[in-house]
């Protein structure tokens, strides 16, 4: 049973990310959602779950002039690591509808408490 609270989709961008101990890393987003994004960084760093870094998002349709936001390590899995969003992204960013992703009707997001996350994008 699916136990995010949002939706996630595909999306086309890519991140950099800033860290004053770490440096910058670049890596593709994987998806994202109002709350947070999944990324492949393109090298291997030292990431932790709890640590708190900026992140740009960059690609076609998504406004450069955004400055960065504050994010914080969430998953960490090799290359493969989650963040959330520190800050509410409402705001600058929201998936598409439904009816724009051409989603199965029986994709259904669903909370432990069975309250279907449908009707909450």
């Amino acid at each position: 049973m699916e136990r995010r609270q949002h939706r996630r989709v595909e999306v086309d961008y890519w991140a950099s990310l800033k860290h004053p101990l770490v440096g910058s890393v670049t890596a593709e987003i994987q998806d994202m959602s109002v709350s947070g994004l999944s990324l492949t960084l393109d090298k291997e760093m030292k990431f932790f779950v709890m640590m708190e870094l900026d992140v740009r998002i960059h690609g076609a349709g998504w406004d450069e002039t955004m400055p960065s936001l504050p994010v914080q390590v969430v998953r960490v899995q090799d290359r493969e690591i989650a963040l959330a969003f520190m800050d509410n992204c409402d705001d600058f960013w929201a998936p598409p509808f439904e009816d724009e992703l051409d989603l199965p009707v029986e994709d259904n997001y669903l909370r432990d408490d069975g309250e279907d996350l449908n009707l909450r994008i």
